[in-house]
């Protein structure tokens, strides 16, 4: 983004396809910012189409446990507006914390510790609204889960940085939040000992939801955490 470029901020889909339509150099897509150099530095760009002001809710339906949102929300304030029916989406991405839109974590197809059990947002999308460079409007999968009509397009966006078009909305699968979590953390300067340890507790019959390894600076930690009846054991 250069000083002299155009700030777009479409607070719905016709305005995106106007948006797009009538800008006819470079432009750049820009959500909450939060992984604005991870697909590298961009050239100058024209215009600049800030996804902020997408944000809401649409649609869900507590009982299918499916939500459709619109992709410049917050993933931490879907999760506010879910709680009250103990429900998640079943992504912890660290980006999360500091205000990353779900179209976001999308577009850079990003996941956290809970891809072990959960996968990444890929794996639990089931629909979602694109829109072109040209304006034009498509559209792939729904509202339900066993619907797998338009998967493999959600899956082409996931990662692809806004090289492809615009997410405008997302839709869904929720999972219930764990009553209850416990997390244990241990500790070795040694590679192969951590690597041991966690196949050895990923091969257990007690499945943890997370399981990471963090090394840094020569030394290691290995992290794990149970969610629900696992965590009490």
């Amino acid at each position: 983004m250069t000083s002299a470029a155009t700030v777009l901020r479409p607070q719905d889909l016709g305005e995106v396809q106007a948006a797009l339509r009538d800008t006819t150099g470079p432009l750049q897509i820009a959500g909450a910012g939060t992984a604005a150099t991870w697909a590298g530095l961009l050239a100058p760009v024209d215009a600049v189409l800030d996804t902020t002001a997408l944000t809401g809710v649409i649609t869900h339906n507590p009982g299918d446990m499916t939500v459709a949102v619109r992709a410049g929300t917050p993933l931490a304030a879907l999760h506010d507006e879910l709680a009250e029916h103990a429900q998640h989406v079943s992504l912890d991405a660290a980006r999360i914390a500091e205000g990353a839109t779900v179209g976001g974590l999308l577009a850079t197809g990003d996941a956290g510790p809970a891809a072990l059990v959960f996968g990444s947002l890929r794996d639990v999308v089931i629909g979602v609204t694109l829109v072109l460079a040209d304006g034009t409007i498509a559209r792939a999968g729904g509202h339900v889960i066993k619907n797998v009509a338009g998967y493999d397009l959600a899956k082409l966006f996931t990662g692809s940085f806004g090289t492809l078009g615009l997410i405008v909305r997302v839709a869904v699968r929720l999972h219930p939040v764990p009553p209850r979590t416990a997390s244990a953390v241990g500790g070795s300067d040694e590679p192969d000992r951590l690597g041991a340890a966690a196949i050895e507790l990923a091969a257990r019959p007690l499945e943890a939801d997370c399981l990471d390894v963090d090394w840094r600076d020569g030394a290691g930690r290995l992290l794990v955490r149970f969610g629900s009846a696992a965590a009490s054991d």
